[in-house]
């Protein structure tokens, strides 16, 4: 069966950036429309200090929102750049994992493509990890990415 919607997750660093490479590959292949997950954390407080002490003409640039849309932005390029033609971008505050499943969700995925980062760490025992959060709940395939050194 071919794969038609493909979701991934970017925190955008360099490991997220291979789990979006691959699942780039993988749309790619199979024509299929991509949507690029970004998750950001609201932290009303530490925000609302940024912006009173920044110069009216930055303080759009400075917010955690900003910065995740400029990640997922990032992706669409690494994206666009392995020519895929139709990639969606989702950025929205909350838990990345719960994030990826409710995408996954409403965009009717088939696979779910996610990096290996956190799954080797002692502390995915006492908190999970993305990885296994999504592979324990997805309502389609997942591909982990095996993305540590």
């Amino acid at each position: 069966m071919p794969y038609r919607n493909v979701v991934v997750g970017t925190d955008g660093s360099e490991t997220a950036e291979l789990a979006v490479r691959q699942a780039s590959d993988l749309a790619k292949a199979f024509g299929a429309r991509l949507t690029v997950v970004t998750a950001f954390m609201a932290r009303p407080e530490e925000e609302a200090k940024r912006l009173e002490e920044a110069p009216d003409d930055v303080r759009w640039a400075i917010t955690d929102a900003t910065s995740a849309d400029e990640r997922a932005r990032r992706a669409r390029a690494i994206a666009k750049g392995v020519g895929v033609d139709e990639v969606v971008l989702r950025v929205d505050t909350g838990e990345p994992a719960s994030l990826l499943l409710d995408a996954a969700d409403e965009t009717s995925a088939d696979v779910i493509v996610v990096g290996s980062k956190g799954m080797t760490s002692p502390k995915r025992f006492v908190l999970g990890s993305v990885p296994n959060k999504v592979s324990h709940h997805a309502p389609c395939d997942v591909l982990i990415v095996h993305t540590a050194p």
